[in-house]
C-alpha cells in the first residue's frame, strides 16, 4: 500500500506544473510565506525552481533553505478535501554551476517562456533535496512518504542525452509525438513537441500546454525508453486504426 500511495504521489507532481511554495520568512522571522510557481521534478523527485533574484523566496531561502512545496488535484465541483494533494519537505540550494546550463536548457524546453527571463531580475536556478512528502489521495488515505520511498533510482543518462534523445524525436519522430498525444490524452495538435523525459515518463507540448504521459514501466536507460516511446507509438496506431474502421464500418 505504501508503495502505491507514493507513485500516486509521485505521478501527481509529475502532471503538475505550478504549486504553492513556502519558505520561511525573512522579514517576518518564523513565519511561513507562501506562493505560487512553476516546477519541474527531475529522475529521482527533487523539485527544481526558476525564480528571480529579488523575490521574497530567493531572499527567504538565502537564509533558510527549508521549504516545502504543495500540488493538489484541483476540484471542478465538489468536495476539494475529496481530492488529492502532495506536500514535498525539503531543503533547497541554488543549482551548481557545472549543472546548471544544462539544467535551464531542459527548464527552458518545458516552459518556453522562461527565456525571457535571462534578462530580467537575474533568475536562478533552485532545487529542492527531498526529506520527506506528505500524501493524501482523499478520505482515510493519508501517508507520511519517506525520502528513500520517493527517491526512484538514478537513471544511466545524463541531462545532455536526455536533449539528445529529446532532439531525436523531435526531428525524426514528430508523427509519434501527436499519436501519442492522442492515444494519453485525447488531444489532436498539428504542432506536438516533445520536451522533457524522465524514467517513469516523458512531457509533451501542445497548444502552450505541457502534457505528461506515464510510462508503462521505469526506464533507466536510452534503450528502455525507446522500446516505451516506440510501444506507445504502436499503441496510438492501432486505436487509429480502429476509430477508422468504425467509422467506415457506420
Amino acid at each position: 500500500m505504501r508503495e502505491q500511495a507514493a507513485f500516486e504521489a509521485r505521478t501527481l507532481v509529475r502532471q503538475s506544473n505550478v504549486c504553492v511554495i513556502s519558505t520561511i520568512s525573512k522579514n517576518l522571522a518564523g513565519y511561513p510565506f507562501g506562493s505560487v510557481s512553476p516546477f519541474m521534478s527531475d529522475n529521482e523527485g527533487r523539485l527544481v525552481f526558476y525564480i528571480a533574484g529579488i523575490a521574497q523566496h530567493s531572499r527567504n531561502l538565502c537564509e533558510n533553505s527549508k521549504m516545502c512545496a504543495t500540488v493538489f488535484d484541483a476540484a471542478e465541483q465538489g468536495d476539494q478535501n475529496a481530492h488529492a494533494r502532495v506536500t514535498v519537505v525539503g531543503d533547497a540550494a541554488p543549482v551548481p554551476v557545472e549543472e546548471h546550463d544544462a539544467l535551464l536548457a531542459r527548464y527552458e524546453r518545458q516552459y518556453p517562456e522562461a527565456v525571457s527571463y535571462r534578462q530580467a531580475h537575474d533568475f536562478q536556478l533552485w532545487r529542492m533535496e527531498v526529506k520527506r512528502v506528505r500524501y493524501i489521495g482523499g478520505f482515510g488515505h493519508i501517508f507520511w512518504i519517506e525520502n528513500d520511498e520517493w527517491r526512484q533510482a538514478q537513471s544511466q543518462w545524463d541531462l545532455n542525452d536526455e536533449a539528445n534523445m529529446v532532439t531525436h524525436m523531435n526531428d525524426d519522430h514528430s508523427d509519434a509525438n501527436r499519436l501519442i498525444l492522442k492515444l494519453t490524452h485525447g488531444i489532436a495538435s498539428d504542432s506536438v513537441t516533445m520536451t522533457t523525459i524522465v524514467s517513469d515518463g516523458c512531457y509533451l507540448r501542445a497548444n502552450e500546454k505541457n502534457y505528461y504521459v506515464q510510462f508503462e514501466k521505469i526506464c533507466l536507460d536510452s534503450t528502455s525508453v525507446r522500446k516505451e516511446l516506440v510501444r506507445l507509438t504502436k499503441a496510438a496506431r492501432e486505436q487509429l486504426a480502429e476509430e477508422s474502421a468504425t467509422e467506415h464500418s457506420e
